[in-house]
């Protein structure tokens, strides 16, 4: 590292480049196309009010689960099919789980895409356009049920250039704080973890995920999911409000 600057910067998507906003409704409306499916595939023999009831307790089954997985060291993610077949359609009819598992991916990425708007901060691409001009390398470290869905976001905010590393958990198998999940975005980008900053917006997945992962300096900037969590404690280097702070901190002679 020069004069203790990184070589890199990772980044959360969720919470850092973009913000997040919720969508009521959004599960039900995924619902009425679950149910509709069954019925164009010939495996329906559940009501609309059935299928919403599974899907609403299978994502609340997921957030729970989450929470618990992330007091591992090395935490998993859930598949895509597991999600819809065990936490979701357990009880269904075989033809029916049979269908939602067939299309299980294209169905976590209507959910990952539907359940929030994800408006990207207003000084985002400016941040990634002035680490590149500082010759320094960025790549984004997430955890989602789909990754498909935010890869979209990131060609459409115009961030994709400025990224030689895009890591999701439900790609990677795993999920912070495994700091399996940082290990691969090192990879990509041909750094080292101790060479490299890590901004994310949460204690029990960022924070901790990059002090497991020997991460040189560890920014949080606090989020609507900041509060969240399963207690772990793990202080960050520093806090910050926007993403234009990092290059705040880079200029820093302490930096």
């Amino acid at each position: 590292m020069r004069n203790g600057a990184p070589d890199a910067i990772l980044l959360d998507f969720g919470g850092v480049l973009v913000d997040i906003v919720h969508r009521p409704g959004a599960l039900r409306e995924i619902a009425l196309e679950v149910h509709a499916l069954l019925r164009r595939e010939h495996a329906n023999s559940l009501d609309a009010g059935r299928v919403e009831r599974d899907v609403r307790a299978g994502w609340d089954a997921y957030d729970r689960w989450k929470s618990a997985e992330g007091r591992r060291a090395r935490p998993r993610e859930m598949t895509h099919r597991e999600f819809w077949e065990e936490l979701v359609g357990a009880d269904w009819p075989a033809p029916a789980r049979a269908t939602v598992a067939d299309h299980a991916t294209e169905l976590c990425k209507r959910l990952d895409v539907a359940t929030k708007d994800r408006p990207a901060k207003a000084d985002s691409l400016e941040m990634l356009r002035a680490l590149r001009g500082r010759g320094l390398r960025a790549g984004i470290v997430s955890n989602a049920l789909c990754g498909a869905g935010s890869r979209e976001l990131v060609r459409l905010y115009g961030f994709e250039p400025y990224l030689g590393a895009q890591v999701y958990s439900d790609e990677a198998g795993v999920r912070k704080p495994n700091p399996e999940i940082f290990e691969g975005a090192a990879r990509l980008l041909g750094v080292e973890l101790s060479r490299c900053w890590y901004v994310g917006d949460t204690i029990d997945r960022d924070v901790l995920g990059g002090r497991r992962a020997g991460i040189a300096k560890v920014l949080l900037m606090p989020s609507s999911h900041t509060g969240r969590g399963n207690d772990a404690v793990a202080e960050p280097d520093a806090v910050i409000q926007r993403p234009s702070d990092v290059l705040t901190l880079l200029s820093s002679p302490t930096a």
